[in-house]
């Protein structure tokens, strides 16, 4: 799980067990995510008007989906495999174009998407991007977004745990739809909370009408409502985050590049990594009990690409000694 490698806020586990003791489970939440919603945009520096909470990033991605209703999506690849499954499931025509390498970097033409500038069309970033890890100047793809009539989906999963990336979400044209999750740098996969923010109202009020209701959880509403009225403190936290995960990513990536790996440039807690035997090496490590992403199924990628997350000090130089092992006998 590609979470923040140094774990939730010691205050997370407090909060929680004072959740606990309220029994907060007993109640249903609020179903207008009122205090929450207010909390989160108040900490990414938006109108709460142009909010919505979702069961994390993944309910939020199918939400804008559905609601938008394109004839077309168009996903910069590689990418997360989860919009190829829904729009197979709507029956909306998927098309996508390739990141190119430069420099052990991989890199999106924004040019190349123009072509697929129609009202119709709903084009897909992730960014930072999954599995590459490269990010794209935030401020380009808005610009990009403003000339663009097809609307634009930024999945910015991994943004906070980007040491460039901007913390805030920041008003942007109103084709534009920002999908954000908690679960990345709070480290809490088990407490699921994400957003959508956009200001087409009109797109925000289908989302609403489609959301499962009380999609927030109670014990998670619980968390945001403390947790989120110290704002300096969150802050610090990422500012910790990012730089034990570019200090830490710098050493791993140099390590693994010395032993014979090719390693591509990232921006966030993932790095990918090419191999020919990448496949049997994918095999070895989890008979030693240790899971990386095998990347065959990524467009663009193929067998000979893994991905592995940055993670504490330890964990990452018991990988790269079974990594120097498995390669020392190819």
């Amino acid at each position: 799980v590609n979470t923040n490698p140094i774990g939730p806020p010691e205050k997370i586990h407090r909060i929680l067990e004072n959740c606990l003791k309220r029994r907060v489970y007993e109640k249903y939440p609020d179903y207008n995510q009122a205090m929450t919603r207010r909390l989160i945009a108040e900490f990414y520096g938006v109108d709460e008007a142009n909010l919505i909470l979702s069961n994390g990033a993944a309910e939020a991605i199918n939400l804008v989906i559905i609601a938008a209703k394109p004839r077309r999506i168009v996903v910069a690849e590689p990418s997360y495999g989860e919009y190829e499954s829904i729009v197979g499931v709507l029956n909306i025509r998927y098309e996508y174009v390739l990141m190119k390498i430069r420099e052990e970097r991989f890199l999106l033409d924004l040019g190349e998407l123009r072509s697929f500038c129609e009202e119709d069309t709903l084009i897909v970033i992730t960014n930072p991007n999954n599995p590459t890890g490269s990010y794209v100047d935030r401020g380009e793809i808005i610009d990009f977004g403003r000339e663009c009539g097809a609307k634009i989906l930024l999945d910015e999963a991994y943004i906070e745990l980007c040491d460039k990336c901007p913390i805030h979400v920041g008003d942007a044209s109103e084709n534009i739809i920002v999908v954000r999750t908690l679960t990345k740098w709070l480290a809490i996969p088990g407490l699921r909370i994400g957003f959508i923010h956009t200001v087409d109202h009109g797109l925000l009020n289908r989302i609403d009408l489609l959301r499962q209701p009380w999609n927030i959880n109670s014990l998670a509403e619980c968390l945001v409502e403390e947790l989120f009225l110290d704002k300096r403190d969150l802050l610090e936290f990422i500012e910790a985050s990012r730089k034990y995960i570019y200090s830490e990513r710098r050493r791993v990536r140099d390590l693994l590049k010395r032993i014979g790996l090719r390693v591509f440039e990232s921006d966030t807690n993932i790095l990918l990594i090419e191999n020919p035997y990448s496949q049997m090496i994918i095999r070895e490590l989890l008979r030693r009990g240790v899971a990386v992403r095998d990347c065959s199924s990524f467009k663009g990628l193929g067998p000979s690409y893994f991905r592995i997350g940055v993670k504490r000090r330890d964990e990452n130089d018991l990988l790269i000694k079974y990594l120097s092992e498995e390669i020392r006998y190819r």
